[in-house]
């Protein structure tokens, strides 16, 4: 029989955890987990800006295509029509921006942050504030430094023709 040969993968070196604690300082035992050198991670997060973006502008029109309505209420009923509309837009937008903020969080990024809650009214700008304050600003990334490093450590101009392995 013969015997298998295995290789070892490097592990990454550079993974960002940032473990979640409740206001109160409780830690839940959750994090959120970045890896600082992925190629992906700055598109990762244009993406989630943009899709932002494009909910953002989605939620607008549809409250302006809802505000062009004639409003009824029916006898008995809390909400008229043209607001029972918007706030069934407003929940789509939610779960849009939701699946929006776990593209660059992680899948159940954002029920990590909520740590049990249901969404909530200002849920979004939570965690967008989370994001932005307390996430963003550990990813020093700019091209510079992604050049710079890649050619540190290989020694290398990387706009010169890679070497061919033979």
């Amino acid at each position: 029989m013969e015997e298998k040969k295995y290789i070892t993968l490097p592990e990454s070196t550079n993974v960002l955890k940032l473990y979640i604690k409740t206001k109160d300082g409780k830690e839940t035992g959750e994090y959120l987990e970045f890896n600082l050198k992925s190629i992906d991670l700055l598109d990762i997060y244009q993406k989630c800006i943009d899709e932002t973006q494009k909910n953002r502008s989605w939620i607008t029109n549809q409250f302006a295509i809802i505000d062009k309505k004639q409003d009824f209420t029916k006898k008995g009923e809390i909400l008229s029509n043209n607001e029972k509309e918007k706030y069934n837009a407003i929940k789509k937008y939610y779960l849009m921006q939701k699946e929006t903020f776990d593209l660059f969080l992680g899948k159940g990024g954002v029920n990590k942050l909520l740590y049990g809650r249901k969404l909530e009214w200002e849920t979004l700008i939570e965690i967008e504030t989370i994001i932005k304050e307390q996430i963003a600003p550990h990813f020093d990334i700019t091209m510079n430094n992604i050049v710079d490093e890649i050619k540190t450590k290989y020694k290398t101009d990387i706009t010169s023709q890679p070497e061919v392995l033979e």
